[in-house]
């Protein structure tokens, strides 16, 4: 199993007050929000989300019950094509082993490239290299081109691996029908599992959810839990520097906390996160340190953020 890589890098300056407002991933990945009814989003959470990998009685059959349904889902969108899977990790049956993370990416392979190199690896049935390429199917980045339904289909290729970020995206996908046929209770079903295993990308949408019924204090709870507990990946980082930059979900703002975890999210590069944490850095520094800001713009430019892109661009025509 891959490891959550984590590289610091390390920039000293005084912070700037931004506007508050989330970048062009997070409304990428938020533009088709629709917002579930309260009544079945509290359906789906009448246990808290828990920070880390629970044991419950009902979790077993939960997962058998769920892994039949990912299952059905996986075949349809594959249709006759062979699913990659991994058959074995030390012994044991992936199926048997509960997962999570982002695949790591060799020095060898340039960002931009990196689409290409998780493809590879996916079609292997490396389930972490599955999600990577979901991801990037569904932002563009690395090399790839959109295609929501190719997104679908790889995150459900590592969901019935028991991948718990394919689970949780895969649950984001069936909730607002993107890339797949809507089922919002099943979606509702994957992302409540997940987070309850304390899985970042879990919390992070089950964060979204409570934003989404104006619970945003619920929401940094969910990011402070999942943080302290050391469960994390750059997305998680981000969302909660984002909510402490901007005291969002508090009765303070946190400016220097929320940028550490900024720089934090852009150290895991280039995991899903990690541009829109370098481009808020920069933006941050701009003004009055531009030329520390411009290592963060260079970066997310590396990564494949379109706004980053477009701020090259004009600073160069400048």
């Amino acid at each position: 199993m891959h490891l959550i890589k984590f590289h610091l890098i390390s920039c000293l300056y005084t912070p700037m007050l931004l506007p508050e407002r989330r970048g062009s991933l997070l409304r990428l990945h938020q533009a088709a929000r629709r917002n579930p009814s309260k009544e079945l989003l509290l359906s789906t959470t009448t246990r808290n989300a828990k920070t880390r990998i629970q044991s419950h009685p009902d979790d077993d059959e939960e997962l058998v019950q769920l892994s039949t349904q990912i299952e059905s889902l996986a075949q349809d969108l594959w249709q006759t094509k062979e699913i990659p899977r991994m058959r074995s990790c030390n012994g044991q049956s992936f199926p048997s082993l509960l997962q999570e993370g982002e695949a790591e990416l060799p020095r060898s392979v340039p960002y931009r490239k990196r689409a290409e190199y998780f493809r590879k690896e996916a079609n292997k049935g490396c389930p972490n290299a599955q999600h990577s390429l979901g991801l990037l199917l569904w932002s563009g980045f690395g090399g790839a081109n959109r295609n929501p339904e190719e997104s679908a289909k790889y995150h459900a290729a590592a969901a019935r691996q028991n991948h718990l970020d394919g689970m949780a995206v895969l649950g984001g996908c069936l909730r607002t029908g993107t890339g797949i046929k809507r089922n919002e209770t099943l979606g509702l079903k994957l992302i409540h599992f997940c987070a309850f295993q304390g899985n970042p990308t879990g919390i992070n949408k089950k964060a979204a959810l409570l934003e989404s019924i104006d619970d945003e204090y619920g929401a940094l709870e969910l990011y402070r839990n999942c943080h302290n507990e050391s469960r994390i990946n750059a997305l998680l980082l981000f969302n909660l520097g984002w909510c402490l930059y901007n005291g969002q979900g508090t009765d303070d703002k946190h400016v220097k906390k929320g940028i550490q975890l900024w720089k934090d999210a852009a150290g895991m590069a280039p995991d899903e996160g990690s541009e829109e944490a370098c481009w808020y850095l920069y933006e941050d520094l701009k003004r009055e340190n531009p030329k520390d800001g411009e290592i963060w713009l260079d970066l997310a430019v590396e990564l494949g953020l379109e706004d980053a892109i477009a701020e090259k661009a004009s600073i160069s025509d400048w």
